[in-house]
């Protein structure tokens, strides 16, 4: 095992145990009172970590699809990379929505109580469909097989249909101002794009592959950076003309956000700006500096997926017989002892010790199963081989 390979299964398995270590903890003591999420804040960390592993896992898939069917020989290594990320990534993803559920009994919820008219169960067919052909996949692509290409374009189109799945979870809740757009969809396909090209780009560059690969991988994330800012732009757009109170609730909240929200424009852009100009050479150096700019961005981006959902007020107070609007309609903190805290419009969300702590698992879980799938592919390429 090479040194680098041992570093990075340490760091893994460090990230998996206190991982661990956190969730046990938020299980002792329960799910909210281990976390800073309220009655009007109800999804935090691990969901946001869930979309940001998924876009990755999805993302990378779609890398490695892309490398296969239109790349050149040079690329191969980087797609078989590309793969076995996108199963442990997608892997991750799933084991932030257990430690979500709270107890681990609900699991079985999610299955004997399947109702197909949700959105949550659409996702969990989607992931399970992509988990089923990436294992397919990743077997025929340690045993060399001719049906390669065939597969690599099976697995692309699931993870496409992952990612507008994803999107339509969100988009469909209408009591959201945030999340109710069309353009939503679109753009976790886009964002996918750019989260898996930027996590190859880094691995690239570590690895030290040719410059040729590097500008490539370079290409593609920049572009995928800018189409997400476009449509990131003219959603904003979409918000400040809508003129309703709604969209005047979460204008409100982005203002109030506006480091974070910076964080997940800025950073892409600075991103793409050096992909579009150094990057094209292939330079390392500044590959690695534009990977981690939009990687960190991206998790701005699955952050402020929450904050201006749930901090907007959603319902409204009108005069009775008119169309003015007097404010809007407080909600149930669910706090009863303290009179002044029982009802509100928003609730400050900053993730909890134990939050943090436990939301190192899925990154444990995804480096850990990245190099225990590419193991497993070198066992099965020896075992064809004979």
């Amino acid at each position: 095992m090479e040194k680098s390979t041992r570093i990075l299964a340490g760091v893994g398995i460090a990230a998996l145990v206190l991982g661990l270590i956190g969730w046990a903890l938020q299980l002792g003591g329960g799910l909210l009172a281990g976390s800073a999420m309220t009655n009007i804040f109800l999804w935090g960390l691990m969901i946001a970590l869930f979309a940001f592993m998924v876009g990755f896992g999805a993302g990378s898939q779609l890398v490695a699809s892309a490398i296969y069917l239109f790349g050149g020989e040079e690329l191969k290594p980087m797609a078989r990379i590309a793969a076995a990320c996108g199963l442990a990534c997608v892997g991750a993803a799933g084991v932030a929505i257990l430690a979500d559920l709270g107890a681990i009994r609900n699991i079985m919820a999610m299955i004997v109580g399947l109702n197909l008219r949700s959105p949550l169960a659409w996702d969990m067919i989607a992931l399970t469909a992509f988990i089923v052909v990436s294992v397919i996949q990743l077997v025929m692509i340690a045993r060399d097989s001719p049906h390669v290409k065939a597969w690599a374009a099976i697995a692309g189109i699931v993870a496409i249909v992952l990612q507008v799945v994803e999107g339509l979870l969100f988009s469909t809740q209408t009591a959201h101002s945030w999340w109710a757009t069309p353009i939503m969809p679109v753009d976790f396909l886009v964002v996918a794009f750019a989260s898996g090209a930027a996590l190859m780009l880094l691995v690239a560059c570590a690895q030290k592959r040719p410059a040729s690969v590097v500008a490539w991988l370079a290409r593609l994330c920049a572009i995928a950076i800018a189409v997400h800012l476009v449509l990131a732009l003219c959603d904003l757009a979409l918000v400040a003309m809508e003129g309703t109170p709604e969209s005047g609730g979460v204008l409100a909240v982005l203002g109030a956000m506006w480091p974070l929200y910076l964080c997940e424009l800025v950073l892409p852009a600075a991103a793409m700006v050096i992909l579009f100009t150094a990057g094209r050479k292939g330079d390392t150096k500044y590959g690695i500096a534009a990977a981690i700019l939009a990687i960190v961005g991206i998790f701005a981006h699955r952050l402020m997926l929450l904050y201006p959902a749930y901090n907007a007020p959603s319902l409204y107070l009108t005069l009775s017989g008119t169309d003015a609007v007097t404010g809007p309609y407080p909600i149930s903190t669910g706090r009863y002892l303290d009179w002044n805290s029982t009802f509100a419009l928003g609730t400050g969300y900053m993730p909890a010790g134990q939050e943090w702590l436990a939301g190192l698992l899925p990154f444990g879980v995804a480096i850990v199963a990245t190099l225990v799938i590419l193991w497993a592919m070198g066992k099965i390429a020896k075992g064809a081989a004979r």
